[in-house]
C-alpha cells in the first residue's frame, strides 16, 4: 500500500509524528511537510509540493494536522480515498477558545466553512474524542459514519517510566503552549494557595498566555513557580519522570476544554506518573477518578490546590495512579492501538471510495 501523508503543522508535532509512524507500520508512506515557523509559508510550501508530487499506483491521501486548507487542493487532483485528521477545529479554536475574532465576522465565517467543507470533501474525518465527534456532527453537519475517533495518544515506547534521582523538593509539572484552554491562571492561583508548602511548580513552554502568566506570578510575588523554555519531544520523558505530580488538565473554562484530552495527559500517564486532569466529559471517556487519574473541577484553583495536597500526602495512591495510568494508555491509545485505528481509517476510506464509484 502507498499513502501520501501531508500536514500543515510540522511533522514533529506529537499528533503528526504518531500518525505518520502508525502509517509507516502498514504502508509505504510519502511525507509532504514543512517545518517553517510561519503557518502561511508552511502551507504554501506543502501545497506546492502536493502539486509537484506524483506517486504511481497511490492508494490514499492522509491529510494530517493542520490540514484543512490542503484538502481542497488535494481534491483538485485526487478523487480517491482521502482521510482528514481534523484534530483541531479552526473555527472553534480561533473564535471561541482563543477569541482571535468573532464567529460572525468574515474571518470567523471563513474558518467555519473551512472546517465544514474540508470535512465534507474527505472520505473519513478523524477526531480525538467522542465529545469532539459530537461537536463536529452538530456544528458542521458531518455524517456520523464518516467520523472516526483516534485519541491523541502517544508513543508509549518513548514515554515510559525511567529511573531518576529523587528531587530536593516535590515538583508539580505543567508543560505546553500556554493556550487558554490549559487554564494557566488556575494553575498559578493554585500555586499561590500552596506558597507556604515545600514544593516547586515547573511551567515549561511558551504561547498565547505566557506573558499573562508571568505577570500574574510577579503580581502574586510567588517564589514557588519556575518558568522554563520549550524542550524537544525526546527530552520530555526525562523531565516527566523527574516530576512528582503532573498536571494534564485542561483546567480552563472554555467549551473546548470540555471536549479534549491533552497530549500531555497521555504522555505523563504513559510515563507512569500520577496525573491530575480536569473533570470533563472527554477525560471521563477513558479515565476514572482515583483509579488511573486524579480528577478535579475545571476553573477551580481551590480544587486543584487541594488535589495536589491529597496526592503529596498519599505516596501509595500516587504509585497506584502511575501504574494504572500507564496500563490504560497501553490498552486504549498507545502506539500499537493507534496503528490499528489508523489502518482501519485508511481501509474505511477505501471502502467509502469504492462505494462512490458504484
Amino acid at each position: 500500500m502507498k499513502v501520501i501523508f501531508a500536514c500543515g503543522r510540522e511533522i514533529s508535532y506529537p499528533r503528526n509524528r504518531l500518525i505518520f509512524q502508525s502509517i509507516s507500520h502498514f504502508a509505504t508512506v510519502y511525507p509532504i511537510f514543512s517545518n517553517h515557523h510561519s503557518l502561511f509559508y508552511r502551507l504554501s510550501l506543502v501545497a506546492y509540493r502536493l502539486l509537484k508530487t506524483n506517486i504511481p499506483h497511490l492508494d490514499a491521501y492522509f491529510i494530517g494536522f493542520f490540514g484543512q486548507p490542503l484538502v481542497f487542493l488535494t481534491r483538485v487532483r485526487w478523487k480517491g480515498p482521502l482521510i482528514l485528521d481534523a484534530f483541531v477545529s479552526a473555527y472553534d479554536t480561533l473564535c471561541f477558545d482563543r477569541k482571535v475574532f468573532s464567529p460572525k465576522s468574515p474571518l470567523g465565517l471563513l474558518t467555519f466553512y473551512l472546517d465544514r467543507l474540508s470535512c465534507h470533501l474527505a472520505d473519513v474525518v478523524i477526531v480525538d474524542t467522542q465529545a469532539q465527534a459530537r461537536y463536529f456532527q452538530q456544528t458542521f453537519q458531518i455524517p456520523e459514519p464518516k467520523i472516526q475517533v483516534i485519541y491523541a495518544g502517544c508513543d508509549d515506547d518513548l514515554f515510559r517510566p525511567l529511573e531518576v534521582s529523587p528531587n530536593e523538593v516535590p515538583i508539580i509539572l505543567f508543560y505546553g503552549t500556554f493556550l487558554p484552554l490549559h487554564g494557566i491562571d488556575i494553575i498559578i492561583q493554585a500555586a499561590y494557595q500552596l506558597r507556604s508548602e515545600r514544593l516547586l511548580f515547573q511551567l515549561i513552554g511558551h504561547g498565547q498566555e505566557y506573558e499573562k502568566a508571568r505577570f500574574l506570578v510577579s503580581k502574586l510575588k510567588l517564589n514557588n513557580v519556575q518558568f522554563l523554555p520549550p524542550v524537544p519531544l525526546e527530552t520530555l520523558p526525562l523531565i516527566i519522570n523527574r516530576a512528582t505530580i503532573c498536571l494534564g488538565g485542561p483546567f480552563g473554562r472554555s467549551s473546548k476544554a470540555q471536549r479534549v484530552i491533552t497530549s500531555k495527559t497521555f504522555q505523563c500517564l504513559a510515563a507512569g506518573k500520577p496525573t491530575i486532569v480536569g473533570e470533563t466529559p472527554a477525560n471521563k471517556e477513558l479515565f476514572t477518578h482515583s483509579k488511573n487519574v486524579w480528577m478535579c473541577p475545571v476553573g477551580n484553583p481551590d480544587a486543584l490546590a487541594n488535589s495536589i495536597r491529597i496526592l503529596l500526602d498519599s505516596p501509595d495512591l500516587c504509585a497506584q495512579l502511575g501504574k494504572a495510568g500507564r496500563e490504560i494508555i497501553q490498552q486504549t491509545s498507545g502506539k500499537v492501538v493507534t496503528t490499528k485505528l489508523v489502518q482501519n481509517a485508511v481501509e474505511k476510506a477505501r471502502c467509502f471510495y469504492r462505494g462512490r464509484l458504484q
